[in-house]
């Protein structure tokens, strides 16, 4: 007996379906096929099998018999397995890869990546996504297709990239801190009374950046994203912040955008992305739309 014939996905799943519907032409409108069909799948199953899933008397829902038990337990913990097989290599076929590592660093997290990421979910659903901390990297060899984050000097050969925005650093503190009541233009001087919060080094936030980051001799250093905006929203202490995350912020009255005057050196770093080669379709489509998409320029907060 050929089970790797008898047992086919579709056989599964109109086992399944009815075994669940309690009919089968509830189960055939929910499958989206004849009656009839459903009929002659069930009853080629039973026949290949030499056996009886389903009790059957007129005018009564059919039931499942022991082996019609046994076996819908058992498609229910295959069927989605074998479905997922289906849609994987269906996806390989047509050009798209069953997976996508993008490498977004948390500065650069702008509500507009967020949104062409939603759409890319919506186009390639079946596209595994895993998005990685840009931090967290050790090297350019670690497993990532795509990368969005602030520039580094250094770039490896073998790898596209291209500056796609900039990063507008802001000087912010939560509305309760003691900067936030200070009037007309700060300071140094005035940073240099206040501890600020700054990442501790990572894959970009190298030694070099955290000194050209740094205002004030006090530090509070946080190794991760979510602990650094916590800590700035209780007011523990200032921080550069990226103008398209605070803008939100501020206009919610939890954070203030300080009048700080940055002088020469500017205030704003230009964003890259990275893309290895011989990506599949999702992955093209993805950096097509980050390389047409407008620079997010935002110089007022509120």
């Amino acid at each position: 007996m050929r089970l790797d014939i008898i047992i086919t996905t579709e056989r599964l799943r109109y086992l399944v379906t009815v075994a669940e519907q309690g009919s089968f032409s509830s189960a055939a409108r929910l499958l989206g096929v004849s009656n009839s069909a459903v009929n002659k799948t069930i009853q080629s199953l039973e026949e290949d099998l030499e056996l009886s899933l389903f009790v059957r008397q007129h005018g009564k829902r059919p039931t499942l018999t022991d082996a019609g038990k046994a076996m819908y337990f058992q498609g229910l913990d295959i069927l989605p397995k074998l479905i997922r097989m289906e849609q994987h290599a269906l996806t390989l076929s047509q050009g798209i890869e069953s997976s996508l590592n993008i490498v977004v660093h948390p500065y650069t997290l702008y509500p507009q990546y967020s949104q062409l990421f939603r759409q890319l979910t919506e186009r390639f659903p079946d596209v595994e996504l895993n998005f990685i901390d840009g931090e967290s990297l050790s090297s350019y060899e670690d497993d990532f297709n795509i990368l969005i984050g602030p520039t580094k000097h250094h770039l490896p050969r073998g790898i596209e990239f291209a500056t796609i925005d900039e990063l507008e650093w802001r000087m912010v503190c939560a509305a309760t801190h003691p900067l936030a009541a200070k009037s007309g233009w700060l300071e140094l001087e005035d940073l240099e009374q206040h501890p600020q919060l700054l990442l501790t080094e990572g894959f970009n936030t190298s030694a070099e950046y955290r000194e050209a980051m740094r205002y004030s001799p006090q530090l509070i250093n946080v190794d991760r994203f979510y602990q650094f905006r916590e800590l700035l929203l209780e007011g523990v202490g200032f921080a550069l912040y990226p103008a398209q995350l605070a803008k939100p912020l501020c206009q919610a009255g939890a954070l203030v955008d300080l009048a700080f005057d940055f002088g020469p050196i500017g205030n704003r770093w230009p964003i890259e992305m990275l893309w290895r080669k011989q990506l599949g379709k999702a992955g093209e489509w993805l950096v097509e739309q980050l390389l047409s998409m407008p620079a997010a320029r935002s110089s007022e907060l509120t």
